[in-house]
């Protein structure tokens, strides 16, 4: 097999496992013991790669998994991890699927009655948790209507109700999210009233750690504040979160004096005396025009990107720094030699939140971890 490094051209994205770790017990230690900790690993670990993700909040303390993709979730259970997975919808109810989530045993989620119907018919015995929309208008059923549709769920054979949930919107208005979390504690009371007992009563959002204590609940998805992200609209967050970003990097392929004999007007790029180009590879492709500022680090000066970036390549001006040649490094978001470019900054300029910058690094870029 050949080496890891040597099969990919030399771009990394730096991830700090040692900081995921840390994130999920400092989330673990602001909840009330006994709660179950739900780690949103989709989308790849939001990016920053599985197994590895997952075993570094194993590390922490979570006790559960939660994602979309089943191809993600396989991949854990191929990694040896045994703990539950829940399927935050993007099944359907089909005979190979289900056969799918019993050979892994995962478990999938039902959104209203008629997709309850569907798996029931199915005779599996699918495991589900059943999912309430309380401000998201996603999937799920209605809060109003959502005792009435566990009670009916809970009723139909070849399928195994193991707990219920909502994914609360996110939003900066003042008392939104409790009035979201009210509207699932009164669903909440009204199955107490049906002696309705479901053994997982789960949130997703950030806002359930630190925040009013919920008693209904028993299960939290603290969402992408594992990963060192703090979502838009929170004000505050526990302390000492770190970033599990650390940096995206490549290496320059070649450096060259531009000098033109001719038709400067239709260089790729705009020209100047005494110009000098380098070369990275590390382009369209690679998700670069979400991912930069314009400018790179080269031996910690700030240069900038010249040119349109082609699928692979990208030329960058390295006029100021004379001493640069093939290998140095060049760092596109992150630190280098006491200079920095922000991943905040590079967010904000694109509109991105957090993980919304993390998976626009394409899976062409290998994931480099440290603990």
């Amino acid at each position: 097999m050949p080496d890891r490094g040597a099969a990919h051209r030399p771009n990394s994205l730096g991830v700090d496992l040692g900081a995921i770790t840390h994130n999920v017990g400092l989330v673990r230690g602001a909840i009330d013991p006994g709660t179950l900790l739900f780690a949103a690993v989709k989308a790849d670990g939001y990016g920053f790669g599985l197994p590895e993700v997952a075993k570094a909040m194993l590390n922490g303390g979570a006790d559960a998994f939660a994602l979309a993709d089943p191809a993600d979730a396989i991949r854990i259970r191929a990694a040896g991890i045994a703990v539950p997975v829940l399927l935050y919808g993007g099944v359907l109810p089909e005979p190979a699927v289900a056969r799918l989530l019993a050979d892994h045993d995962l478990t999938c989620t039902i959104g209203d009655l008629e997709a309850a119907r569907a798996w029931s018919q199915l005779g599996a015995g699918t495991m589900a948790f059943l999912k309430v929309d309380v401000g998201l208008e996603r999937l799920g059923v209605a809060a109003e209507q959502a005792a009435a549709f566990v009670e009916a769920a809970c009723a139909l054979p070849g399928i195994r109700v193991g707990g219920i949930y909502t994914h609360l919107h996110g939003g900066a208005a003042p008392g939104y999210h409790d009035w979201q979390l009210d509207r699932f504690d009164l669903v909440l009371d009204e199955l107490d009233r049906l002696g309705i007992d479901l053994p997982v009563r789960l949130a997703e959002s950030s806002v359930t750690v630190g925040g009013a204590r919920r008693p209904r609940l028993n299960a939290i998805d603290p969402g992408h504040l594992l990963y060192g992200f703090v979502p838009v609209g929170r004000a505050s967050a526990p302390a000492r979160l770190r970033p599990a970003f650390v940096a995206l990097r490549t290496r320059i392929l070649q450096v060259k004096q531009v000098a033109r004999p001719g038709f400067a007007d239709a260089a790729p790029m705009a020209l100047h005396e005494g110009m000098r180009v380098a070369v990275i590879p590390l382009g369209r492709a690679d998700g670069l025009r979400s991912l930069t500022c314009g400018e790179v680090l080269v031996r910690g000066r700030r240069v900038p990107i010249v040119g349109r970036p082609s699928l692979e390549h990208t030329r960058i001006d390295v006029s100021a720094v004379p001493g640069c040649r093939a290998g140095d490094e060049v760092v596109v978001i992150g630190r280098q030699d006491g200079e920095e470019i922000a991943f905040a900054d590079v967010a904000a300029l694109h509109g991105l939140d957090g993980p919304g910058l993390t998976l626009e690094v394409r899976q062409s870029v290998p994931r480099v971890y440290a603990c």
